[in-house]
């Protein structure tokens, strides 16, 4: 098995910078072995040490796991010790992300991350392109769905196998929210598309790697021209997802985003949103850098994203964070 082990490490260090209280991340194959392990220690001594105790201490609970695997798909579980909080979550047929915790830690926020984390190991171990880069996800105050038990092995559910929403894109003409649908919906790039009169609409499954689940949207992409504003709001109506769209390379394109944002409040209260900065393979032609659109989407309580329909970077990785924003809330757990 060749696996791209760069790119693989550079996957965890964002992953474990991401996660707040995060002791280790490792990934293991199905036996239990390690393939790579990060820690929060700068000592290999320490970092070996703390892999090899931790190694040991999942053995047990990974023998269960893998009988659930024999039977199936065991997904994504958490196992609680006095010091300390496993996630257990499916990366594929390879291999395991096991990401070790403070025992203090809330393992709910961490889920997003941990999901789509595995996806992308997942990408690796298939020799398929993936970007390293974790973006910052908001994850808002909630219940906590996942109770600490103390040696109790627990398998995450989700209510319900399947979802449909509506989700709309929003953002001023020409920042490439089309080109972003035909990317996540066909994979394709074309230089030419026409501006979009009214709204034009497409339909795309989100799976994951740990779930059974699967979140299908119907994606309305919404002209950004002002005169289509009083149309809009008929489209935005009993939305219940939507992309923030604006381009890096033009300024005014991101000071909209609070009028978009209003706008897309005022037509649908409960909508949840994600903010994307797109055209970053234009670098030399950048006018808003990574930091003031984090500083934006922290003010709105947005995640943040920055994407490049031309390259397909981070594209499927937009969708896939506001799919989960969706489904987290329906996370139930069984006692194996």
């Amino acid at each position: 098995m060749s696996v791209d082990r760069k790119k693989l490490t550079a996957l965890l260090k964002w992953y474990s910078q991401s996660v707040k209280n995060v002791i280790a991340v490792l990934v293991l194959n199905r036996h239990g072995l390690v393939i790579d392990a990060l820690t929060r220690s700068p000592e290999k001594s320490v970092e070996e040490e703390i892999v090899g105790g931790i190694s040991a201490l999942v053995e047990p609970v990974l023998n269960r796991i893998t009988e659930e695997f024999s039977s199936g798909s065991f997904g994504t579980g958490t196992f609680d010790t006095e010091e300390h909080r496993f996630i257990f979550c499916e990366a594929g047929p390879e291999a395991i992300l096991v990401t070790v915790l403070d025992a203090i830690a809330m393992v709910d926020p961490v889920f997003p991350y941990a999901y789509l984390t595995a996806e992308k190991i997942a990408r690796i171990f298939d020799g398929r392109t993936v970007s390293p880069v974790i973006p910052k996800l908001f994850t808002a105050k909630e219940d906590q769905n996942i109770e600490r038990k103390v040696d109790a092995l627990q398998k995450i559910n989700v209510k319900s196998g399947e979802y449909a929403y509506k989700l709309i894109l929003g953002g001023d003409g020409a920042v490439g929210k089309t080109s972003m649908v035909h990317r996540f919906v066909e994979d394709k790039f074309a230089k030419d598309y026409k501006s979009t009169i009214g709204t034009s609409i497409m339909k795309k499954e989100c799976s994951f790697e740990g779930l059974s689940s699967v979140v299908r949207f119907v994606i309305w992409d919404l002209a950004g021209q002002s005169q289509f504003k009083r149309v809009r709001q008929s489209y935005l109506a009993k939305a219940e997802a939507g992309i923030l769209v604006f381009d890096v390379t033009r300024r005014g394109t991101f000071e909209n985003i609070d009028n978009w944002y209003n706008e897309f409040i005022k037509a649908s209260e409960n909508i949840s949103l994600i903010l994307v900065g797109n055209k970053i393979d234009l670098e030399d032609e950048r006018l808003v850098s990574t930091e003031e659109g984090e500083e934006v989407a922290q003010k709105l309580e947005l995640s943040y994203i920055e994407t490049s329909a031309l390259t397909g970077e981070n594209i499927d990785d937009a969708f896939r964070i506001l799919a989960l924003q969706m489904i987290k809330r329906y996370f139930t757990t069984e006692e194996v």
